[in-house]
């Protein structure tokens, strides 16, 4: 096989195969098939991309970003996609650490970056609920500064005793952290009637991880998305749902 990667690759044994389109990596150059030799190989890699076809939920997940309504919303009317909510999901398959090497560098087999349609309401209220309580600290050491950067004033607080300013601001920083997670806390209760704040209980998501997916980078049970206003449109787990359109009618008929 030449080594010469081409734009236009006619001669791979996946050249616009239903594989090409899912493994959606928009240039011969960026193709993962690329990297493997001979039509047996391109088998090989089309079998691995059944096996992450049978990991993802029946209806796929495109319709989480092409989606022209929010995906976050749980009220109607849906807010209006102007930005994308995306956490990264993981699966330990494939096995095979060759595989491994060709789809993902990473300790996990499959990577799949969710990308949930979101409105601009959804995402400030998920923001307000992650940066709350930081927001409380400010809020509670912003009444001492003005003595603290006074001479005099700071001398008086000195007075009572010394160590009485830092004790001050530790007691501002706390008050004004507890405040801040009493706050969320009462607000998530609720947005829970107005919204999927946390992502890892949307629907979508529980698919995934009832088939094995998990979050990567956090471990815990409320993941942070990154905002973006345009999604990731390259890569596996990025390819539209005419992709995964299977040559039965029957399914063709239920996808459309």
């Amino acid at each position: 096989m030449d080594n010469r990667v081409f734009k236009t690759n006619t001669a791979c044994a996946l050249y616009e195969t239903r594989a090409c389109a899912i493994l959606n990596a928009q240039s011969c150059e960026n193709c993962p098939a690329a990297q493997t030799e001979g039509t047996k190989a391109s088998k090989t890699v089309a079998n691995y991309l059944d096996l992450f076809e049978s990991l993802l939920p029946e209806d796929g997940v495109a319709r989480l970003f092409e989606s022209s309504e929010c995906t976050l919303c749980k009220t109607e009317p849906k807010g209006k996609c102007s930005t994308f909510a995306i956490i990264d999901f993981g699966h330990n398959e494939p096995e095979d650490l060759q595989m491994r090497k060709l789809f993902q560098k990473n300790r996990v087999g499959f990577m799949l970056p969710l990308q949930f349609a979101c409105c601009g309401k959804c995402r400030r209220r998920i923001l307000l609920l992650e940066y709350l309580p930081a927001l409380g600290v400010i809020i509670g050491l912003t009444p001492l500064i003005p003595f603290f950067v006074n001479p005099h004033w700071m001398q008086n607080l000195r007075a009572v005793a010394s160590w009485f300013p830092l004790v001050l601001a530790v007691a501002a920083i706390g008050i004004g952290y507890l405040a801040g997670k009493l706050l969320v806390k009462s607000l998530k209760k609720r947005f829970s009637g107005l919204m999927y704040w946390n992502l890892m209980e949307h629907p979508v998501t529980q698919e995934l991880i009832a088939k094995g997916w998990f979050p990567l980078f956090e471990e815990k049970r409320t993941v942070t998305p990154v905002f973006t206003k345009k999604r990731i449109v390259y890569g596996l787990g990025n390819a539209r749902s005419s992709a995964y359109l299977r040559k039965n009618p029957e399914n063709r008929e239920k996808a459309d």
